[in-house]
Formats: C-alpha cells, structure tokens, sequence
C-alpha cells in the first residue's frame, strides 16, 4: 500500500508537470504544493475492550496536497488543502483497516523561532470493518462503515533545496468515529509519528482558498447563539434512534484578533437515560430528557471558520450514571451576514462521544 501511493504521488507530480507546466515569476507566491507522509504509531487506550485488542503497531500513510502563499517572510496566513490517510487500526482481524479524506489547513507559523506548523483536518473515513452481531461482535469500536475523521498535527519544516523540496518530521494524534449516530461506538484513538517531504510543483493557483487572518479589534466582546440539534443510536439490541438537541448560548472576550475566551451555557434534551437498561423496549416517562451545563468558550478564528472548544460541568441533570463534566469540540462557518453553521460533537468527559451536533446560529461581534 505505500509503495502504491508513493508511486501515485510521483506519478501524478510527474503528469501535472508534463502537461501543465507554465513559467512562474519570482515574484510569485501561490505555488502548489504535494506531500507524502509515512505515519508508525500505536492505538491510544481510552476504553477496556479497545486494550484487550489492540495487538499491532500503526502503519499508515498520507498524501496532501496544498494551494501554498509562501513568499519567503511566512506571513502566517493559513493554506488549505484536501487530504487522504491510510492506516490500519491495531487489530487487522475485528477492526481492519479505514481510508480517509479530509480538508486541511494548516498554519505555516506558530512561532516566530521555531519551524513548526500546525495542521488540523477533518473529514470521511470509511471502516473496512464494522460490529455485526454474528461475525463481529468482539468490534465495540466501530459500529458504522462510515465515519467522521479527525485529525490534529505538529510539524517541523526543514528546506532540503531552498523552498522546492521540504523534510517534514511530525508528530499526530487521529480519531474516527460515527458520533453515535450508530452504536457501538467506543471510537479509535491513535498516536502516530511521521517522517515526510513536501514538493513545490512550478504552476500556480488563484489564490482564492487563502484565509485571512481575523481582523476583529482585540479587547471587544463576541457573542453567539445557536441550536444543534442531532441523531443518535441507542444500542444494537434495540432498533431506535433518538433525536438531541441543543442550544448554546455563548459570549467571548477578544483577547487577539484571531482568539476569544469566554463563558457560555448550553440546554441539552436527550431521551438516553430514558432507555436504560438498554434491553428495555419502552422508555421511561418519568425520567426528565433536559440537561444544562456551564463550559468554558474557546474560540480560534481563522477568516471565515472557527474552532470552538466548550469544556463544562453539568448544573442540570437526572441522569444518575453520566458523568459530571461534557465538552464539545466542533468548527463553524461565519458567513458575512453573521449567520453561523456548525458542526461539533458533544462529549462526555474530554472525549467520550454522545453525539454529533449540526447548528446554526447567529453570532453578535
């Protein structure tokens, strides 16, 4: 499998050079660039059953390519770009392996000293193999052949031959997940290390995937409401699916221009609790499906999309085997007109999956 994506990814370089080559002046910054990457690693242990199985080290590989802005001094203006990654996930036989793509950005600078960049994407994964009943019940992981990818990645970069040929050592964590929109759900966590190179092509882009930094004024506030509703599988003992929502009220102080902190409070409905134990056929009327939680906002805006991270403490809620802390972690979208859609996921703890939020809302600079 890598030695067939290396040769992709050499021969696609090779074609777009033959045939698509055009002079680009010096001047010129918006180059494209391909990357191939070699990940080793290992499964990272959140779940008993996930630890009984994992047998293998990670061996995984990845292609990006990405519509550069480098003109020498880095400005810092993140670049996009799609990508893929292969890999398999620790135990060939009851997880088998999963493919891939993303969208990705990536900060060329996080520091003015240090060559690291940091890379985040998210995106599709398809799982070779799911939890089925009869043939794989020992899959607590993954209980859906389609999946949502995440990706997180800090990266050296290292000029090999001036700006053409880059060594890029780095270090990712991965995650894969169906956000419980079928169960099981345990999800996969990873670890991975990867040595890779990045190659400037000589053909150029438009420049219209390039995101601005946020020009807000620093010391104003942010305030956003929105309401995501979700879908969420109970158990596979049970043919049912339930529908959350949730409505979140935030406000963040704008301490840099591209960063706010602040407080916020979100009102949940789910019915789960309502359906334990799981081989129960009729739900429980008397439990109440309102919760209510304080967390913490955490806002990164890069142009138009921002990061959100909501770690939180339940004020609210009847349900005597959740846990006292949930966390949501997600991206939106800032159209023009203040309007927002999100996607995120609302989680237990940091990162224990309840389900997957689509939201829109309105957010007041």
């Amino acid at each position: 499998m890598i030695k067939t994506g290396y040769q992709i990814l050499l021969l696609t370089m090779v074609c777009l050079n033959l045939f698509n080559h055009r002079g680009v002046s010096a001047e010129s910054n918006k180059y494209i660039y391909y990357n191939l990457s070699i990940h080793g690693g290992s499964v990272l242990p959140h779940h008993a059953s996930v630890v009984y199985l994992n047998r293998e080290y990670l061996n995984s590989i990845e292609l990006n390519t990405w519509f550069g802005h480098y003109d020498g001094k880095e400005t810092g203006n993140p670049i996009l770009g799609p990508g893929y990654f292969y890999s398999n996930l620790g135990n060939k036989d009851v997880y088998g392996n999963f493919h891939a793509a993303y969208f990705g950005i990536l900060n060329q600078r996080i520091n003015r000293k240090l060559p690291v960049q940091l890379k985040t994407g998210v995106g599709i994964a398809y799982a070779t193999k799911k939890f089925d009943i009869e043939s794989n019940y020992l899959n607590r992981a993954i209980g859906s052949h389609l999946n949502a990818y995440g990706q997180l990645s800090l990266s050296g970069k290292f000029p090999i031959t001036e700006d053409r040929l880059i060594f890029r050592p780095g270090i990712s964590v991965h995650h894969i997940s169906n956000g419980r929109v079928a169960a099981p759900n345990q999800g996969i966590n990873m670890l991975t290390f990867s040595a890779g190179l990045d190659f400037r092509s000589d053909h150029t882009h438009s420049g219209t995937l390039k995101l601005e930094r946020d020009t807000i004024t620093k010391g104003k506030g942010r305030f956003s409401l929105v309401f995501a509703p979700g879908i969420k599988e109970i158990d596979r003992r049970i043919d049912k699916k339930i529908i959350t929502s949730s409505l979140i009220f935030d406000y963040g102080y704008i301490y840099r221009p591209e960063r706010s902190l602040g407080l916020g409070i979100s009102f949940f409905y789910n019915e789960t609790e309502a359906y334990l134990p799981f081989d129960r056929t009729e739900k429980d009327d008397s439990f109440f499906p309102f919760q209510s939680a304080l967390h913490i906002s955490l806002q990164r805006n890069i142009g138009p999309l921002a990061f959100i991270l909501h770690p939180g403490v339940y004020i609210y809620n009847q349900a005597k085997d959740w846990p006292y802390m949930t966390n949501r972690l997600g991206i939106k979208y800032l159209f023009e007109n203040n309007l927002t859609l999100q996607f995120s996921i609302k989680a237990h703890w940091a990162a224990i999956a309840d389900y997957i939020e689509w939201g829109i809302g309105y957010e007041f600079n």
